[in-house]
């Protein structure tokens, strides 16, 4: 063999073993074959069946230190231009992220599975927008997974001062109809924990949430103009109220909620602002309340515009250690002097059991502008358990006229 056929010979078992090995040039840059085999893919990039796992992209660290928040919003992107149902996998471990833009619309359903930790920044300049994970004009997305979406709250809520803005809301769906959660820990949110506005047909199953006493205006769950909402088999400690409901919130079912620690289950507060329309047909059934400052509660403030709060029921309702178990407060930061002009009518409290601190066990402070309509109360049986051996449970009624009936301890007025 001469020395061009040995050249010629090298040459070709050099090129065989680039090719062998992944690795040739075609002038379109390097492309490396064994980048599919373990190595990250490309940020956002989807595996088989339209999954995009975040351990997948270029950089994942799930240690609880990196952020991630590049690779999570292109993982977003990625999944809502799907033309088929695509899901975005959080696996376990620790993933830390400022705030997400989760914005639609999309081409299909997109699933959120949360198995590991998705963890919120600290610090408040990570959220401009007020939010954590913002999804919005999105239909049909689900969170789900049995992780957890810790939004680390704990580290600001002792700076927050009188007059400061509302801090970063941790889950928001606004305009997502379809949509909801299910099966996920939801923990120590700066803001509330989880709104929902705009946004019909939406569920709520399974969840947990939970924040230390110290965060004020954490609530549990916010619901506004939306209707056909489902809550049920959830477990609510917060800083405020476990569930608010907001005006033109219509046929809303809670069933088997817990709560407590928090400021119970309100409808309201309402007649904050002059645009608000009308709350109806909201039902809060087989719940029960532990150590909370309010049980079944309509709250609505002075100066308010004209608009009606019907159809409300809370039946089935176990009471631990409440101290306002059952309360219409119409005098809400009562701070002008213009009565409320919303209407409460159609209200029912019935079958209702357990303990409370207090000895005002029905409050009922209805407007002198419109007084309450259609309050009944049916089966009250509650048991003082206070510090006052002596005390006896009274109820309270200001510009209203409940129909009383079955069992009624306190005895009704």
């Amino acid at each position: 063999m001469n020395r061009f056929d040995m050249k010629v010979v090298l040459s070709l078992v050099l090129m065989f073993s680039y090719v062998a090995n992944g690795a040739i040039s075609f002038g379109r840059g390097h492309y490396d074959r064994r980048a599919l085999m373990g190595a990250p893919l490309p940020t956002g990039t989807a595996s088989a069946g339209g999954v995009f796992d975040l351990s997948k992209c270029a950089g994942a660290k799930g240690d609880g230190v990196t952020d991630m928040t590049t690779q999570l919003n292109q993982a977003w992107k990625d999944a809502c231009s799907s033309k088929t149902p695509a899901k975005i996998l959080i696996p376990l471990g620790n993933w830390l992220v400022g705030e997400l833009k989760f914005l639609g619309p999309c081409a299909s359903p997109v699933t959120i599975e949360v198995q590991g930790t998705l963890k919120a920044k600290p610090d408040l300049a990570s959220f401009p927008s007020g939010m954590w994970i913002n999804i919005f004009q999105a239909s049909g997305v689900h969170i789900t997974g049995g992780g957890t979406l810790h939004g680390q709250g704990e580290a600001t809520w002792k700076t927050k001062k009188p007059g400061d803005k509302a801090f970063p809301d941790s889950v928001v769906f606004s305009q997502c109809p379809n949509s909801g959660i299910e099966n996920v820990h939801i923990v120590n949110s700066k803001g509330f924990n989880l709104k929902a506005v705009q946004s019909d047909g939406f569920k709520v199953n399974s969840v947990t949430i939970s924040c230390g006493l110290d965060g004020s205006n954490t609530d549990g769950i916010h619901i506004a103009k939306i209707k056909d909402v489902s809550i049920t088999n959830t477990v609510i400690g917060v800083g405020d109220d476990c569930i608010s409901v907001g005006d033109d919130s219509v046929g809303v079912t809670i069933d088997k909620v817990t709560c407590g620690p928090g400021h119970g289950i309100s409808i309201g507060s309402l007649g904050r602002y002059p645009d608000e329309k009308d709350v109806r047909n909201v039902a809060v059934t087989n719940s029960i309340f532990k150590n909370t400052d309010n049980g079944a509660r309509i709250k609505t403030l002075h100066e308010s515009p004209s608009l009606v709060a019907s159809n409300i029921s809370f039946i089935g309702i176990t009471m631990d250690n409440v101290t306002n178990p059952i309360i219409i407060d119409q005098n809400y930061f009562a701070n002008k002097p213009g009565a409320s002009k919303v209407k409460i009518a159609g209200v029912t409290f019935k079958n209702f059991k357990g303990t409370t601190n207090s000895i005002k066990a029905v409050t009922l402070k209805c407007s002198t502008a419109v007084p309450c309509q259609g309050v009944s109360l049916t089966d009250i049986d509650l048991t003082y358990c206070g510090k006052d051996p002596a005390a006896k449970l009274t109820s309270i009624c200001e510009n209203v006229k409940p129909t009383v009936g079955g069992k009624m301890n306190p005895p009704g007025c």
